[in-house]
């Protein structure tokens, strides 16, 4: 075998992607298929088996290690999906189980935040920081958090949930049931509601108005000028600043780094994320600490490769 390598799995609601990488984070290969949801975990573990199979055939010699990331509550002690938005007919699965016995290796299973700060510390970062807090930007906001080179899981595997802090009391409600929660407020759906309110407040003139926009919509109104779209992103950023302030008086990280589809807008809101940090805080934690736009997009699925040789 040329390369050491271990498979990352990156479980998604629509496509099921099976990555390799080296324990430096070298893409070596790359295949996806359908998850088809529908067809039950079982189905799941069949096709998982196929890609790594095709992996390997591809490459040569066995992977020592599997891990497959996943979008919700996993059990990480367990091996089991206890809530996913995604893979609603995996939940209380033996997940793990039925893939070690499948593949004959160790499997591990992680929410696919979690994979995101492993891949930003261990790939990304190179190992040079040891406490890593990661903030995932998609629909909601994940979390991640690698401390002294370990990944933080907690008791249950539900640790780094920070997309649920609650930063405003009476803000927008959340999926989660709750009120105020970050991601409420500064992922996809909440950067669509604050649009929507903004549109309804004032009366100018806006490139959104009478649009189904998209956070690119959103972000290339902001790029051209449109004031109603910049105020939106300066929303986003003070809502992010708060986290960051809670973060960091809490952790006291290295370096927050901020990843997914939201993340490529970050020009239009990091500003405002270092001044509100800046106000809400005293300096003393944030002298050192490095606010950082990940440059990978594939963070997840190389992340739990790597994990998958550390693990």
């Amino acid at each position: 075998m040329k390369n050491r390598y271990g498979i990352g799995v990156d479980a998604g609601g629509t496509f099921l992607k099976a990555t390799a990488a080296t324990p430096e984070g070298k893409v070596l290969c790359s295949l996806s298929t359908p998850t088809r949801p529908d067809l039950g975990p079982k189905a799941f573990v069949a096709s998982t088996a196929e890609l790594v199979e095709r992996i390997e055939k591809r490459l040569g010699g066995r992977s020592p290690g599997l891990c497959v990331a996943v979008a919700g509550d996993v059990d990480v002690q367990r091996g089991v999906l206890r809530r996913s938005p995604n893979l609603e007919s995996y939940e209380g699965f033996p997940l793990r189980k039925a893939l070690q016995n499948g593949l004959k290796r160790p499997v591990s299973l992680h929410n696919d935040a979690n994979m995101a700060a492993w891949g930003a510390y261990a790939v990304e970062l190179k190992r040079k920081l040891p406490k890593v807090l990661v903030l995932t930007m998609g629909t909601g906001v994940g979390g991640g958090a690698v401390l002294d080179g370990k990944l933080l899981t907690g008791a249950t595997g539900t640790a780094a949930e920070f997309g649920h802090m609650r930063i405003y009391p009476n803000g927008y409600p959340c999926n989660c049931g709750a009120h105020g929660c970050l991601e409420a407020h500064a992922g996809t759906y909440g950067l669509r509601r604050t649009v929507g309110e903004l549109l309804a407040e004032k009366k100018s003139t806006s490139r959104l108005r009478n649009k189904d926009f998209t956070p690119k919509d959103v972000a290339d109104a902001a790029n051209a000028g449109d004031n109603l779209a910049k105020e939106a992103w300066r929303r986003v950023g003070r809502a992010l600043g708060l986290g960051v302030v809670n973060l960091v008086y809490t952790f006291n990280p290295d370096a927050i780094v901020f990843a997914g589809g939201l993340s490529r807008a970050g020009a239009l809101y990091m500003d405002t994320v270092k001044a509100t940090a800046d106000a809400e805080s005293f300096r003393g934690p944030f002298g050192h600490l490095k606010l950082l736009i990940a440059k990978r997009p594939d963070l997840g699925s190389v992340g739990a490769a790597v994990y998958a040789l550390d693990a």
